[in-house]
């Protein structure tokens, strides 16, 4: 009998063993891979919109979890090499056409922060009633995050993510003010997760 109980065990536990796990969605991959996010690089074209028209920039953003960040700005050529960098302290600011002059203590912006996933996911992480939906983006299947901004600021009222259910990296940011209409859209040209940081991208120059 004893026998008998032991290979009934054996046999149930390979049985468990051998049971394949079922596979996480997409949903639940994403939101893990932004949790355990150290930091990011990407390419990103960004669209701003405000009464007084539209204007592009085409942007290179490091951001690390910790806070640093860096915002280089690629085009267009009046605005090229232009960059705002954070080292956790100090916030700076770097324009090559005013004699290499580099402008520190720079006041922190709401704005500015909130073109970083680090504050859409603390964004997301606290609102309420935040909604998830999937949609078709440029022929590709895309989750869907939303989240709402705090604060008083009108213009910055809601926020959408639109992450690729098979590559699992962001395709588009957008934000909204309080009418629901677009005043900040990042599209992301690349998009690396947890990539090696040369330090020296988040130090303020002398």
């Amino acid at each position: 009998m004893k026998k008998i109980f032991l290979l009934l065990c054996t046999a149930l536990l390979l049985f468990c063993g051998c049971q394949k796990q079922e596979p996480q969605t997409p949903m639940a991959q994403i939101q893990k891979i932004l949790t355990d996010m150290k930091g990011y690089t990407c390419i990103a074209t960004i669209t701003r919109t405000s009464n007084k028209g539209e204007n592009q920039y085409e942007t290179k953003q490091d951001f690390k979890s910790t806070g640093e960040y860096r915002l280089e700005l690629l085009s267009p050529e009046s605005v090229k090499g232009n960059y705002t960098v954070y080292d956790g302290k100090t916030v700076c600011q770097y324009n090559p056409r005013l004699h290499d002059k580099v402008v520190k203590d720079v006041p922190l912006s709401q704005q500015r922060n909130e073109l970083f996933l680090g504050q859409f996911l603390k964004n997301y992480m606290q609102s309420e009633g935040v909604s998830v939906e999937t949609a078709a983006l440029d022929e590709s299947r895309c989750t869907v995050l939303e989240a709402v901004i705090p604060g008083n600021d009108s213009t910055m009222a809601t926020e959408k993510l639109w992450v690729d259910n098979e590559t699992l990296t962001p395709v588009r940011f957008v934000i909204y003010n309080a009418e629901q209409k677009p005043t900040w859209q990042l599209d992301y040209t690349t998009f690396s997760f947890n990539p090696h940081f040369d330090e020296s991208l988040f130090s303020i120059p002398e």
